[in-house]
């Protein structure tokens, strides 16, 4: 397994030197990496409590709490990253990812505004943003989003999905149809998109096509 070999790595240059804290940093992160979120958040601790400047571990146990359900904790994690760094986009990114999961959708745009600003050209500040607008109820603004996050990421599969669950909102079958058909081309593993396709199908009359996918798949 090569996250217990990067661990088994960090772990070695720890023994050298204990106080290496980007070493325990960067074993949280294979830790993380490997689902073991709560041993990776002692690694990212342990980092702190030698650099409580080190950014990137505040980042990570963020991002580890919130995978853990744990967003006000993770929004705290992020403060102190962007209070290091204020211009570290996934930083942002990431606290309006948590603001979204406490139901704080507007706040959680004003974190993907800061993060876009930062860095234009990042997809999923653009989609996230889109899927907050989403949750407002601001179709328009949301399908901008997303074709902004296609645009930059021609292959961003969930854009095109999310894009196709609100056209399908906004009775646009034929559009849904197409969104959810280029998101399962490119991702034809993940049955979600499937499914998007098929229904989107089925809504706009395409019975017999629908069928034929769904038996064909």
């Amino acid at each position: 397994d090569k996250y217990e070999e990067a661990i088994a790595c960090f772990n070695k240059a720890i023994g050298i030197n204990p106080q290496y804290a980007e070493a325990w940093s960067n074993k949280g992160a294979a830790l993380d990496a490997s689902g073991k979120h709560g041993e990776a958040i002692t690694s990212y601790d342990k980092a702190i409590e030698i650099n409580s400047k080190l950014a990137d571990a505040w980042y990570n146990k963020g991002n580890a709490l919130g995978k853990l359900g744990k967003h006000e904790d993770a929004i705290t994690c992020y403060d102190k990253a962007i209070k290091i760094n204020p211009q570290d986009a996934d930083a942002w990114n990431n606290k309006g990812n948590a603001l979204g999961k406490l139901g704080k959708h507007e706040d959680a745009i004003t974190c993907y505004d800061k993060a876009i600003k930062i860095n234009p050209q990042l997809a999923v500040a653009w989609s996230n943003k889109g899927v907050a607008l989403g949750e407002l109820g601001k179709h328009e603004e949301t399908i901008t989003c997303y074709d902004k996050a296609i645009e930059i990421d021609p292959k961003f599969a969930e854009a095109r999905y999310n894009k196709g669950v609100v056209l399908l909102k906004t009775v646009d079958v034929e559009g849904a149809s197409k969104a959810f058909a280029k998101a399962h081309e490119i991702d034809p593993n993940n049955y979600k998109y499937w499914v998007g396709w098929i229904t989107a199908l089925y809504e706009e009359g395409e019975l017999d096509r629908s069928l034929y996918i769904c038996k064909k798949s």
